[in-house]
């Protein structure tokens, strides 16, 4: 209880409930635009989870509809913001999760014994089937998932896959879509001092490997900016060419925009063009355009290492 103290008498966050010291999660309503509906899927009261060395364990029970990634009081309390957010006629539904919510399968691509994240969703499948067909049965479209923890980009639509007939080329009858964001200067999940070429050649097995995901990078540590209007979602991806120093450079990796109603990414997504990673559809140009944002001056940068 020492580290919760310290936690909410140090950081700009407010306890949500005086009587539960370990509650983070909350909701934020931004007029009739969005609601900000922020989770704790890492604390609070939710099922075991991988920790390494117990990942066997872990992955018999990764569907087991006892379990859950957040526990039931707070799940209960997500799946009625969802509701009442779509009742009170919010145009979005901003959904922050600290772990990547899309199934990530790397078997086909690495031949893993355990092919999914079992510390993300993946290793709480009947809780993350529960949210989608809260999601599906009662009509709430709008949802973007902002997520993180991987170390890695992703971009997928929101699927409920082998239920709702989803459609990986058009996106049709997915309910949302997902960005999860990089570290800031946290290695590659694959590997420390990665290579960009195996980088993206890793990407292209993992978007092929997963029919929701449209878009990863595993290479550039970075982040990504949304920008939210009535009509519209946009996310621009940036990537830091070097964090072996404090510099202000940044590459533009992807852009995508997700169209109100849509509930899937934009086709061509991502306008058919990215920087790095892979696109499910579509190529990758490496142009190493470079933008100091203290100057605005733009260069090509050269011989870019992303780890130390």
């Amino acid at each position: 209880m020492n580290a919760v103290r310290a936690y909410f008498e140090w950081m700009p966050i407010r306890q949500v409930e005086m009587d539960d010291n370990l509650r983070i999660w909350r909701s934020f309503s931004i007029g009739s635009l969005f609601d900000l509906i922020m989770l704790d899927t890492r604390q609070y009261d939710r099922s075991i989870t991988d920790l390494y060395w117990n990942t066997d364990y872990v992955h018999e029970l990764s569907n087991d509809a006892g379990r859950s990634m957040m526990g039931s009081r707070q799940e209960n309390w997500f799946y009625n913001q969802l509701s009442q957010s779509a009742n009170r006629g919010a145009a979005w539904r901003l959904i922050g999760s600290q772990t990547v919510f899309s199934r990530v399968n790397e078997s086909a691509a690495y031949g893993n014994t355990n092919p999914l994240d079992y510390d993300a969703w993946d290793g709480y499948q009947a809780n993350r089937n529960r949210t989608l067909s809260h999601l599906y049965n009662n009509g709430i479209g709008n949802n973007i998932v902002m997520s993180g923890d991987s170390h890695a980009s992703w971009v997928s639509d929101l699927v409920w896959l082998d239920h709702e007939g989803y459609n990986s080329t058009s996106g049709n009858n997915s309910i949302g879509v997902e960005f999860a964001g990089s570290a800031v200067s946290s290695p590659c999940p694959y590997g420390q001092n990665i290579t960009l070429q195996a980088a993206n050649n890793a990407s292209n097995w993992l978007v092929h490997a997963n029919d929701e995901l449209q878009w990863n990078d595993i290479y550039y540590r970075g982040y990504f900016e949304l920008h939210i209007n009535y009509d519209e979602v946009t996310a621009n991806y940036f990537g830091m060419p070097t964090i072996i120093n404090r510099n202000p450079d940044e590459i533009s990796l992807a852009n995508f925009t997700v169209k109100s109603g849509a509930n899937k990414l934009q086709r061509p997504v991502a306008g058919g063009i990215v920087e790095s990673g892979a696109l499910k559809i579509g190529q990758v140009k490496q142009t190493n355009a470079t933008n100091n944002t203290e100057t605005g001056v733009w260069f090509v940068s050269q011989a870019n290492v992303e780890d130390i």
